[in-house]
């Protein structure tokens, strides 16, 4: 095998060039994996625009950690439930010896990515042949999926997700394969609205209508002293702290919000608090029986969140990759190996 790789490497913000490095030396319990599809995260998109030091990455390194490819190499100990040329799903969260913490730096920017103490069904995922831009978002359609979960939904509830970006959309899609009828996505942007629409759910947006008023007219009105949106839970996915506030100045009993963006202070009222007795849970990252579920999921079209990928470059191309998805104008950026 040819040992030199081609990876996009972080210099300083907004300054990532391509750059080839030597692969990975494979250890007796290690896999290689080739790389063939690689999303680009809204955190990839943050270490582009504001630097990687305050995401625990140091300038020089290869990053991005949402990938599926197949295994090139393995090490002597890896057991047999691993095969030369398995298509495979890393969990980015166990393939580094530095955990969740070295996730930022697994390697989905480079042609190659080792994953360390390779086992299926911990840090590797069997998938069949298949779509593979499809299959590249399995790691945002995971977390998007854990935050839907965090909320226990029934499948009667109304759950309404804030925001229509990557991980807004696919905690859509993991309530609306799990079979729930009544899922509301709320944004601002309407190309995105449209891709929540082609998913089966309703919409909101909030440029046009009163966001009480309309989910009032969508799920019905909780009864009570006056009016407020029947709303079970909430899944807040925007990033803005004054979207969530509205959703729980109107909340009405017991409602469960799951928050998975990153937000800055969020400030409540104490009686409508105390009053309404809301269950608030923070989500991050995903477990393997989630990542299970995403597979099947994908693999059998329980919803078309795969069509989300809206632009895929080469890795030649990855500066201007980079840019791309930081601009907002696409829904998600994929890498594409097989491009030349």
């Amino acid at each position: 095998m040819e040992r030199m790789m081609k990876c996009a490497i972080y210099k300083s913000a907004k300054n990532i060039v391509v750059e080839e490095r030597e692969i990975p030396s494979v250890g007796s319990k290690d896999v290689l994996v080739k790389n063939l599809r690689a999303g680009i995260c809204g955190s990839d998109v943050g270490i582009y625009l504001h630097g990687g030091e305050s995401y625990g990455l140091p300038a020089n390194s290869q990053f991005g950690h949402e990938m599926i490819g197949r295994v090139a190499e393995k090490g002597c100990e890896v057991s047999d439930e691993v095969q030369i040329g398995d298509l495979v799903f890393v969990d980015p969260t166990k393939s580094t010896e530095n955990g969740v913490a070295g996730s930022t730096a697994a390697g989905a920017f480079s042609e190659y990515a080792l994953v360390k103490n390779a086992a299926m069904n911990v840090n590797l995922y069997h998938l069949e042949d298949t779509d593979l831009d499809k299959m590249a978002i399995i790691e945002p359609l995971c977390v998007g999926t854990k935050a839907a979960v965090k909320v226990t939904p029934k499948l009667d509830e109304k759950v309404v997700v804030l925001g229509a970006g990557t991980i807004g959309l696919c905690a859509a899609a993991s309530l609306i394969a799990r079979g729930l009828k009544k899922v509301v996505v709320v944004d601002r942007d309407q190309r995105r609205l449209e891709a929540a629409k082609h998913l089966g759910a309703a919409t909101v947006n909030t440029v046009n209508v009163d966001l009480k008023e309309e989910l009032i007219r969508l799920l019905g009105a909780f009864p009570g002293y006056f009016p407020l949106p029947d709303v079970d839970m909430y899944i807040e996915a925007s990033g803005s702290s004054a979207l969530l506030k509205q959703c729980f100045d109107f909340a009405r009993e017991k409602t469960r919000y799951a928050v998975v963006s990153v937000l800055k202070e969020v400030s409540l009222n104490g009686m409508n608090f105390i009053a309404t007795e809301p269950m608030i849970y923070g989500s991050r990252g995903y477990e393997e029986e989630t990542i299970v579920e995403v597979i099947d999921h994908l693999q059998k079209n329980k919803t078309c969140i795969g069509e989300i990928v809206t632009k895929k470059y080469s890795i030649d191309d990855f500066p201007k990759d980079i840019e791309d998805a930081a601009s907002g104008n696409q829904i998600k950026v994929v890498i594409d190996y097989e491009m030349k």
